[in-house]
């Protein structure tokens, strides 16, 4: 069957059916926006602003409030409750597979560790891979099977998590980073067509 925007549905079924190549669709054709904010995600600079920070300018960038270092800088708030996360671990994944090895799962044991210890930390989980819809879909499934890791193996609760994914990056690496900001803990799957199911153990 005939797909001339090559973005995995046909002619026929397309509901947008000049999308841009490389543009994350949904199931009719139509290019995905991520967090809702108007711009889609092959144009989003910020694919997923939170919504405190709508509305958001032309490159899907939002206005947020101040951040906590800021108003650190300007004497409006204590320190305290800092986020104080450290060395955290790249999660590495071998070829196309998501599921986390023995390796990484002693890595996410400590990781787990000390966000008990940090209650006031949230964490940052970003996979990379931005060249095509099936690098993009990957990078969604390993950064999905890292927080489904550590929510189901390691009982941090989901609210602590902000997903991130399809960056610029190392494809076979889901990196982790300490933060006190705001963000989703959840993003639909860009191209559910070319999703993997995590085996469960």
């Amino acid at each position: 069957m005939p797909d001339a925007d090559g973005d995995g549905v046909t002619d026929q079924f397309d509901q947008e059916p000049n999308t841009p190549a490389g543009a994350p669709v949904d199931a009719h054709g139509v290019a995905r926006d991520s967090d809702g904010d108007g711009v889609p995600d092959y144009k989003d600079k910020e694919l997923l602003t939170p919504q405190k920070c709508f509305p958001v300018n032309a490159d899907g960038v939002g206005t947020c409030p101040p951040t906590c270092c800021d108003s650190i800088a300007a004497g409006l708030i204590s320190t305290r409750g800092k986020c104080n996360l450290a060395g955290l671990p790249s999660i590495q994944f071998k070829g196309r597979s998501i599921a986390i090895s023995t390796a990484a799962q002693a890595s996410l044991a400590s990781v787990a560790q000390q966000l008990q210890a940090n209650p006031d930390c949230k964490l940052n989980v970003t996979g990379h891979g931005a060249s095509d819809k099936r690098a993009q879909q990957l990078s969604w499934d390993r950064t999905n099977a890292v927080i489904r890791y550590l929510v189901e193996k390691q009982g941090i609760s989901e609210n602590r998590f902000i997903f991130h994914y399809g960056t610029e990056g190392d494809p076979n690496t889901v990196d982790l980073e300490g933060t006190t900001e705001e963000g989703p803990n959840t993003a639909p799957a860009p191209n559910p067509q070319y999703q993997q199911q995590q085996r469960r153990r």
